[in-house]
């Protein structure tokens, strides 16, 4: 008993130790610093993996930051894609190209010191431990283009910017699409200029300090840039995919100058309004005679480009715009599920003259197969509401559904039952008139 006291009296003694000398407590608490021990390889490319080897770092990724530093002062920083408590793995990123030499518009091999955060900082690394970073495919003995492919003033990626260019606003002159966001580096650039009206306003190296269509950000391209309702992803496609509306390209882009579609500008070439009375009024929205990106037809196939990719073109459209809140409510025509843009395996219906692959244009196409083309169901007249059972029965359109604006051999006459009843515009239309649909109006309007 005595014994088993004693101990009991030692632990409490110890414990209060620790606890009166200052720091201790704190110093467990908070650990050990980083420290470097060993890096490989010794002299590197941007966009290569760098191992780093020591001891006391973080095993959960995230937690780890490497830091490297420029004679300059200058830094970078970058998070491991591999981590644990004795080894990181990163990529060096093209922030780092940053820091390079440069002598004659040529970046040259440059020693970078390191540094890790994990938790605490490690020292810099000495010269010893110090890796000479070169340009990207500059010579690490990674493969890749040539030593100085990339460094001198042509364009290795073919993306239309220089590879000195490239090196100036820190995208990489090896590869066309540097933040691999699916938008050419050129592109990229080139409508970020477009945006800014350059060169009233000259880029600093970019266009300035508002948002703007950026090369080096893999998050923008469902951005809508210059609020014309086709975003940065879709504007790309329909250039390096057509070199003017209706005229597919037979290969790439040759230039950057006057971009067909840029994400810069709303109205990015001047295109008149079609000759056909229906395409016009389908197309020209606003009927200023002036065509918009998101009015034109890059696809040549009588619908315009908004509505294909997400207007009155794609299915969902037709029950959100008439939902008893801006319009009196439908309801989807049950049972049956239209083609549309999001059928597409791309994705880019702007882009797809003839979705369903029958031969026949979208616009001249008949996707709820009443007897009446797309092109003439896509829009209604203003007054469509007045006109259900009055002098202009065709004005009850909807591509998608087989009973407007008539009864057809596809409408349903009986459909599921309740499915209309919230409806406040009936759901079968009247019916057709002596020679339907040959005596079709030329206009929905009339």
């Amino acid at each position: 008993m005595r014994r088993l006291v004693t101990i009991c009296l030692l632990a409490l003694s110890a414990v209060a130790l620790v606890a009166a000398v200052p720091g201790v407590a704190a110093a467990k608490k908070s650990g050990p610093k980083p420290q470097v021990t060993r890096v490989t390889p010794m002299r590197i490319s941007v966009g290569k993996l760098l191992t780093i080897r020591g001891r006391h770092f973080k095993s959960t990724r995230k937690a780890n930051t490497i830091i490297f530093r420029a004679n300059s002062g200058r830094t970078a920083f970058a998070k491991p894609i591999r981590a644990s408590h004795t080894k990181l793995v990163v990529r060096v990123p093209a922030a780092v190209a940053r820091l390079l030499t440069v002598k004659n518009a040529d970046q040259r091999p440059t020693r970078l010191k390191l540094r890790v955060l994990a938790g605490k900082f490690s020292a810099y690394t000495s010269r010893r431990l110090s890796p000479v970073v070169t340009g990207v495919g500059a010579g690490d003995g990674g493969g890749g283009p040539a030593a100085g492919a990339c460094d001198s003033g042509t364009d290795y990626d073919g993306d239309l910017l220089s590879n000195s260019l490239e090196l100036a606003i820190g995208t990489d002159p090896c590869l066309r699409d540097t933040d691999k966001d699916g938008i050419e580096d050129g592109y990229e650039y080139q409508s970020a200029l477009d945006l800014n009206h350059y060169p009233v306003n000259p880029p600093l190296p970019y266009p300035g300090k508002r948002p703007y269509p950026n090369a080096l950000d893999p998050s923008d391209p469902s951005t809508d840039y210059d609020g014309d309702g086709l975003d940065l992803n879709e504007e790309f496609a329909a250039w390096v995919n057509y070199s003017s509306d209706g005229h597919a390209r037979s290969g790439r882009p040759g230039s950057l100058a006057s971009l067909t579609y840029s994400d810069g500008l709303q109205r990015s070439a001047a295109v008149a309004v079609p000759s056909s009375a229906l395409a016009n009024w389908v197309i020209d929205w606003d009927e200023n005679g002036l065509l918009t990106d998101d009015e034109r037809d890059v696809d040549g196939d009588g619908i315009g480009n908004w509505d294909e990719q997400h207007g009155r073109f794609t299915e969902p459209w037709w029950p959100a715009e008439h939902d008893g809140t801006h319009e009196p409510k439908e309801s989807k025509y049950p049972l049956i599920n239209y083609l549309d843009v999001a059928d597409l395996p791309s994705g880019l219906a702007l882009t797809v003259p003839d979705m369903d692959g029958d031969g026949v244009p979208d616009g001249a196409d008949d996707q709820d197969h009443d007897g009446l083309s797309n092109q003439f169901e896509i829009r209604r007249p203003a007054d469509w509401q007045t006109d259900i059972a009055g002098a202009n029965p065709w004005a009850y359109v909807n591509p998608f559904n087989p009973c407007k604006p008539f009864n057809s051999s596809r409408c349903d006459r009986h459909p599921p039952f309740g499915y209309y009843d919230s409806d406040t515009e009936p759901p079968i239309g009247p019916d057709p008139p002596a020679g339907y649909p040959g005596s079709a109006p030329a206009t929905p309007d009339g």
